[in-house]
């Protein structure tokens, strides 16, 4: 409560720093930003809805809309979505997207790059709601670039990669790269410092971002890194998954499947799934609008039972989940690598969707090589706690 309260208090200051500087200079041709295919306008009260009632009804925001709104009302933000050069999975030229957010009637304090809330269905993409709920610092006068990632945006026809973190990275960089072009044809340069954040699987993303701006980024300066929920451990996560036999939200069989195509495993599907999902998986997971996360969920439930074979709850396992188990391993958005930059890292105990063992994991093993980790859990599930890094990230956006 008392950072609602602080979040208040601090909206009322005055925007003293601009951290994009006018493009004077002449400029190249753009070797990355193809063209704007979509603009609007958004007002505050237009981002804190896209939040849902999962966060909005919050104790710890219950008061802050109402005056936020009335502080905030004069303040438009403009969201333009861009197409842009990035690279498939595979090294192929690709044509990707997402959305700039820039504040008008204001000066502009910084940059944030979001890796978005992302559904399985592929129409979920962050370009296709707006105003995005990842994007509300705009109203207090940072740039938000938010790309759509493979498989989603104009993109959404390609199978997207998931928990795949060099080639997340890599298209997440490009879109940093075009935002920069883009925002050089309305009279503005990006700055070389950046924020960086995301939650759920938007949590894994941001921090296979992090990772391979630090090693490849060399324009690029971290300042903060807020994370949340993600799963940065997968084989950590299918270990929790395999004792409690519980998931909230059915993504494990689309990852699995993706694994399948990706890797080129080859897998028996008949020794991983079972009962209704066996006879449809290769329908329900085309991650169509039809085939939704909520169509999944409503047929087999959130007990694992009902569709991983029986092989998924023993030690051994069998050669098919082996196969997958070794790619969990190598998908790994901790091991090989040390944050330079502090991470603060947010986490529900209670999570059902993406188990607390994963960002214990990322806690404990970058804590182990010496990296700085700011570490906060608490209650409210995977949806509910989204609050306490959302207000976190505010208060810091505002304060600094």
């Amino acid at each position: 409560m008392k950072k609602a309260g602080l979040l208040l208090v601090t909206i009322t200051a005055v925007w003293g720093w601009s951290g994009c500087s006018k493009a004077d200079a002449p400029v190249d041709p753009p070797q990355y930003f193809i063209e704007v295919i979509h603009t609007a306008t958004a007002r505050f009260d237009d981002f804190f809805a896209s939040f849902g009632e999962g966060v909005t009804n919050s104790e710890k925001l219950s008061f802050v809309e109402p005056l936020a709104s009335l502080l905030l009302k004069d303040i438009t933000v403009s969201a333009y979505v861009i197409t842009y050069r990035t690279v498939d999975y595979y090294g192929n030229p690709i044509v990707a997207s997402g959305t700039v957010y820039f504040p008008n009637d204001t000066h502009i304090r910084g940059v944030v790059e979001v890796a978005p809330i992302a559904f399985i269905q592929k129409t979920s993409g962050a370009s296709g709601r707006i105003p995005s709920t990842e994007a509300m610092q705009s109203c207090f006068g940072y740039i938000t670039i938010i790309p759509d990632f493979i498989g989603y945006g104009v993109s959404q026809d390609i199978y997207h990669p998931f928990l795949e973190p060099e080639i997340t990275g890599r298209v997440a960089y490009d879109m940093r790269q075009a935002s920069r072009e883009f925002l050089r044809t309305i009279g503005y340069e990006l700055p070389e410092k950046t924020n960086i954040a995301g939650y759920s699987l938007g949590g894994s993303m941001a921090m296979a971002m992090v990772r391979y701006y630090q090693e490849h980024g060399e324009d690029v300066k971290i300042d903060k890194i807020g994370i949340g929920c993600g799963c940065y451990e997968p084989a950590a996560a299918f270990d929790a998954f395999t004792r409690t036999g519980k998931s909230s939200y059915c993504l494990i069989p689309t990852l699995i499947y993706s694994i399948n195509k990706y890797h080129k495993l080859n897998l028996d599907f008949s020794k991983i799934f079972t009962g209704d999902l066996l006879a449809n998986y290769e329908e329900w997971l085309d991650r169509s609008d039809e085939h939704n996360q909520w169509f999944i969920q409503n047929r087999v439930g959130s007990d694992l039972h009902n569709y991983m074979y029986p092989d998924f709850f023993t030690a051994e396992k069998n050669e098919e989940f082996n196969k997958v188990y070794r790619v969990l391993k190598e998908l790994s958005h901790v091991d090989g690598w040390t944050p330079e930059k502090e991470i603060y890292l947010y986490h529900a105990e209670d999570d059902e969707s993406v188990p607390f063992e994963c960002a214990l994991y990322a806690y404990e093993e970058f804590t182990k090589r010496g990296a700085t980790i700011s570490f906060f859990s608490g209650t409210g599930g995977h949806v509910g706690y989204a609050a306490q890094m959302f207000i976190s990230l505010y208060l810091y956006l505002i304060l600094r």
